[in-house]
């Protein structure tokens, strides 16, 4: 695994070490301290804000699957009670189809986490490794020996980065260690739990809130099983990582509230709110409650030059002629003549006359054609 993470690692070095020296740079102590706790809080950031066009693809994503509810549902219920392997076969296929036609997929809403896991990894290793370094073991990117000892004499509330609850009787301060990993593993689950549950309270349309809806169970999953997961796997994670997760867990919250205030679903409860505060503040600046429809902009009419006109040869350009057009139907709709009629409605009257024409013509040209074809085929008998 450190094979396939090492250029993942290097980069991941180099970022910290260069958050480091701007800490320090900006008056922060040099070698071990707080300076290398925000430098993983600081990687925290940067991984982060580079994901924001994943973000953007797994929000796409998400409401993309969101909409298709609907037809997944259909099919579903088309699929009902059948429990062949023909008809589970055709259902999936159904299913991907219809997600391939809108140029989605049901897990497009994962791969930012996914691509989290191996940066995340990447960072365990490498505080799990600053140990040997710092005896003298081979380096990884900027963190060589010195910078290793640094890292792993770094403290927060007196727990080393390097240390772990797993880990926590190999060092000197074994209850600072075991206080401070359960803490942020509790604050863990809080701050995931409630960002999930941002998103199923405020960011689903009611639409989606259906019990049989995959996506909804999947969330609901997620709401209660994740924080649960990291019960388990916090035990084994040094304070470093847990730090980088925490603060990867408060990125979230930010990221759902902005997305929630300013770009809600539509449909959801969240959308709506955001809805009667736009119309609320129209109301209050005396404007009418909805937006009206852009009225459509009339082409603007180029006025020809001298030189122009003469090449043209006193023809009129489209623009004008449209224009023309459409100030002589202006007028001539509100002048009647004798017979009590416009010049439109007596060209709609000239108009039906002339396809009545056609339409007997055209009887009587098939009628023709009919009966010379029956004569044909009574002189063949």
């Amino acid at each position: 695994m450190d094979t396939i993470l090492f250029p993942i690692k290097w980069v991941i070095s180099w970022i910290m070490y260069g958050i480091h020296t701007v800490l320090t740079t900006l008056g922060m102590s040099t070698g071990s301290g707080a300076a290398w706790v925000l430098s993983i809080v600081g990687l925290t950031i940067v991984i982060r804000f580079l994901s924001i066009p994943l973000f953007n693809k797994q929000i796409r994503a998400m409401r993309m699957g969101q909409e298709l509810q609907p037809e997944i549902q259909k099919l579903q219920k088309k699929y009902k009670g059948r429990t062949d392997a023909v008809s589970r076969q055709r259902q999936q296929e159904e299913i991907t189809a219809l997600y391939k036609e809108h140029g989605t997929s049901p897990f497009a809403s994962c791969f930012p986490a996914l691509i989290q896991m191996p940066i995340f990894f990447s960072l365990f290793r490498i505080l799990n490794n600053v140990n040997i370094i710092s005896q003298g073991g081979e380096g990884i990117g900027a963190v060589d020996q010195q910078v290793a000892t640094e890292i792993a004499n770094s403290t927060l509330f007196g727990a080393p980065l390097s240390s772990s609850l797993g880990t926590a009787s190999a060092y000197d301060l074994t209850t600072n260690v075991r206080v401070v990993a359960v803490i942020l593993i509790v604050l863990m689950m809080a701050t995931l739990f409630y960002s999930q549950k941002m998103i199923m309270t405020k960011n689903m349309p009611e639409s989606s809130q259906d019990p049989d809806n995959p996506a909804y169970k999947m969330q609901k999953t997620m709401l209660y099983g994740m924080p649960i997961i990291y019960v388990f796997t916090g035990f084994a994670f040094q304070v470093g990582v847990l730090v980088y997760w925490l603060t990867s867990n408060f990125w979230n919250i930010g990221q759902q509230y902005w997305l929630i205030t300013y770009n809600p679903t539509p449909g959801s409860p969240a959308y709506k709110k955001r809805q009667a505060k736009i119309r609320a503040k129209r109301i209050a600046a005396g404007l009418p409650p909805e937006e009206e429809p852009a009225e459509p902009v009339q082409p603007r009419i180029q006025p020809l030059g001298k030189e122009r006109s003469k090449k043209a040869g006193g023809k009129k350009i489209p623009a004008q002629l449209q224009a023309e057009e459409t100030t002589e139907k202006t007028t001539s709709s509100e002048i009647r003549g004798l017979d009590g009629l416009t010049d439109e409605e007596r060209a709609q009257k000239r108009y039906e006359r002339r396809m009545a024409e056609r339409q007997r013509a055209n009887e009587k040209k098939k009628a023709r054609q009919q009966k010379a074809k029956q004569n044909k085929k009574n002189r063949n008998f």
